[in-house]
């Protein structure tokens, strides 16, 4: 599936798409991850020692810090592996998978297109994880034999599984007061000028570089319903500005901006996540929210988005990220790098029963049939008959992606009422000991 995207004012195709981007190796969710192949984050001083390893020409091209991706034909997953025994600093470049219930993780669903419709179908997770036979060999056989390779490919999920929602006007409310708090989410982008039906104060950010893995092209964050012209509404579009609708709402003093850094098939990478959460730090947001989650080689920390993280706490910026749908207590990652709020998801009558859970996650909330504003006037599938459009706005989904905006929301407008910084309104949201919390959960947020 291609993702044309802007770059010097032409279209430009994502060769091969989810093919080409995405492999996994491991079983089920004990120890699976999903990696792009031919790719490798190393600091910079294990760059010689990468080249001596590897074999045919690499590239090297800067992320954040002194951390540089290095690309080229060679088996990313074995010498990631020497680098760090000899003491460096290595990792693959792990796939960042958007948090929709309705797109299931590759990692733990083998063939997400088999669970085509959440209206039938609600909750995938209930599908029974583990990879199984279909999922590869588990070798590294990233650039071997084509058709070893082929077999630890997961198919593109192909249908966005978003359903509609009847237009909810009361929950648009205006702004009580000037902006105050910027609240930046990194994730599809925002819908198109015409094509969303979100509040005034969200904006996409200016176009800008995408990343590492794709030197020198510019997006202009924007989202659209039907990037590859299949006539299906792609599988995470309107993703970002459902998410960026509901911290609108619910911080209705804030400033919301969305950046585009997932492919319209759902994935993105460590390397360009953390480039681009690296750039941020030059103008820090209040809040910075992410809807998206990997996982590594044997569980490791990436270091590319410590790194970038790092500097975003180092300037001040509370990071708010969707703990994962895959019902384990494995750690993903940037949720549990340290500092970072890792948010579950509720149900109506508890957990929900997709979400991840453990003491690295800090903090849960509302996450299954939340409302909030989608495409405008977009149909699924695209019979190009106005009459029978399927979206006016609104749309119902599922997911910790959608408990996240919900705690990022709360610390913004706590921020914003109080005249506070982000630590402190941190400590009264989630971390004041006299909160209800969950075990596993953390402190529940609700906000309304």
């Amino acid at each position: 599936m291609e993702n044309p995207r802007e770059s010097g004012g032409k279209r430009q195709a994502r060769p091969g798409g989810w093919q080409s981007d995405v492999r996994v190796m491991g079983r089920g969710t004990v120890n699976a991850f999903a990696y792009r192949p031919n790719e490798l984050i190393v600091d910079a001083s294990a760059v010689d020692a990468a080249r001596q390893l590897g074999s045919g020409d690499i590239v090297e091209t800067p992320i954040v810090g002194s951390l540089v991706l290095l690309s080229g034909r060679f088996d990313v997953v074995r010498v990631s592996r020497e680098l760090r025994e000899r003491g460096f600093i290595a990792s693959l470049n792990s796939i960042v998978f958007a948090a929709p219930v309705t797109v299931p993780h590759p990692v733990t669903v083998p063939h997400p297109v088999t669970v085509p419709h959440p209206v039938t179908v609600p909750h995938p997770v209930t599908v029974p994880h583990g990879m199984g036979g279909a999922m590869g060999c588990g070798c590294s056989c990233c650039c071997g034999d084509k058709d070893k390779a082929t077999s630890t490919i997961p198919q593109a999920p192909t249908r966005n599984n978003a359903e509609e929602a009847p237009a909810e006007p009361k929950l648009k409310r205006p702004g009580n007061g000037p902006t105050s708090s910027r609240v930046v989410v990194l994730d599809t982008g925002l819908a198109a000028p015409g094509k969303g039906g979100v509040l005034d104060r969200v904006a996409a950010r200016a176009a800008e570089l995408w990343g590492p893995t794709e030197p020198g092209v510019t997006t202009p964050n924007l989202d659209a319903p039907d990037d590859n012209a299949d006539a299906w509404l792609d599988p995470v579009a309107g993703h970002g500005t459902f998410i960026a609708s509901i911290i609108a709402r619910l911080a209705p003093s804030a400033k919301v901006e969305v950046g585009k850094v997932l492919y319209p098939t759902g994935e993105g990478n460590d390397a360009d996540l953390s480039f681009r959460l690296g750039a941020l730090a030059a103008d820090p947001p209040a809040v910075v929210c992410l809807s998206c989650s990997c996982y590594t080689d044997a569980d490791d920390v990436p270091p590319a988005m410590e790194a970038a993280v790092d500097a975003l706490q180092v300037a001040g910026t509370i990071i708010v990220c969707a703990a994962g749908n895959e019902t384990t207590n494995r750690p993903s990652w940037p949720a549990a790098l340290p500092g970072v709020i890792a948010v579950a998801a509720l149900g109506p009558n508890g957990p929900a029963d997709f979400t991840n859970y453990g003491d690295w996650v800090r903090a849960c909330a509302p996450g299954t049939d939340i409302v909030a504003n989608f495409f405008d006037g977009v149909d699924d599938p695209d019979d190009h008959d106005p009459s029978t459009e399927d979206f006016d706005g609104w749309a119902r989904w599922s997911g910790t992606s959608f408990a996240a905006p919900i705690v990022a929301a709360a610390i913004a407008r706590e921020m914003d009422l109080y005249g506070i910084g982000g630590r402190e309104a941190v400590r009264r949201v989630i971390d004041d000991p006299r909160l209800f919390k969950i075990p596993g959960l953390g402190t529940v947020v609700n906000a309304h």
